[in-house]
């Protein structure tokens, strides 16, 4: 079972970009975004729904380009960050704080749903197909969506504790194992920062390609692509990252 968390508190906005900054950089946006385009099949303007925006890396990138973008989260601060930095560059981007648990439209309106970055998997199973539900109801007929997933395999990859270090006694620590039973990857984050300390338990579901295609199979989803990496590369098990491309028929 997945234990409730604060998301807020989790992701405080200035620690994690703090933090993480340099980790985002090394992200290449950019070319994500030219990836995303091309899989989701994005013609000019199209409209797009991204659940779990975070502070917008990827909407504000979109939405640059001419795309009529929507994005999503839990956090207040990350989606002020997110109109902050739309309005310094003169963009056009929407913005819903919001769960992507019961978020809904009236109508099936989105050409494309992301969801990015592992935003995906950290409620209860059943709270997490619930998550797809909502993203097949928005697509239009033939819309695409993509997950971009920790794939289960790396938990065979994860040493018991990663530090993120400033290099001025200022740490970022993840402790975290991985329970079989519950498929999920517990972890206890402490951050040090300014002789201050401050920790945050959470879980994030991990799954398999073969476990998310039959989910996303039973939610009426066709699976039209799986990828390893942004190189849109086959995934091995060795690969970081599994990223599911699923189509709603019509």
């Amino acid at each position: 079972m997945s234990a409730p968390f604060s998301f807020e508190d989790l992701f405080d906005v200035e620690e994690y970009l703090y933090f993480l900054e340099e980790t985002l950089v090394a992200e290449n946006t950019p070319r994500q975004c030219d990836f995303l385009e091309a899989v989701l099949s994005l013609a000019p303007g199209s409209k797009v729904l991204d659940l779990g925006c975070g502070h917008g890396r990827h909407a504000l990138e979109l939405a640059s380009r001419g795309h009529d973008v929507l994005g999503l989260d839990l956090v207040p601060g990350f989606l002020e960050r997110a109109a902050e930095e739309a309005k310094r560059r003169g963009l056009t981007l929407g913005l819903v704080h919001g769960d992507m648990r019961s978020f809904a439209t009236d109508e099936p309106v989105f050409d494309g749903v992301v969801c990015l970055f592992d935003a995906f998997g950290f409620f209860p199973d059943e709270d997490n197909d619930q998550v797809l539900r909502n993203a097949f109801a928005a697509l239009k007929p033939g819309g695409r969506l993509l997950l971009d997933l920790r794939p289960r395999e790396i938990v065979g990859r994860l040493p018991p504790a990663s530090v993120v270090d400033m290099g001025n006694g200022d740490m970022m620590i993840d402790r975290h194992h991985f329970d079989p039973e519950s498929g999920r990857l517990i972890d206890r984050r402490t951050f040090v920062r300014s002789g201050q300390t401050r920790d945050v338990a959470f879980s994030v579901r991990l799954y398999s390609y073969t476990e998310m295609r039959t989910i996303l199979l039973g939610v009426g989803f066709e699976v039209a692509g799986v990828y390893g990496g942004w190189d849109g590369a086959s995934p091995t098990l060795h690969s970081n990252r599994l990223l599911i491309l699923a189509r709603k028929p019509g």
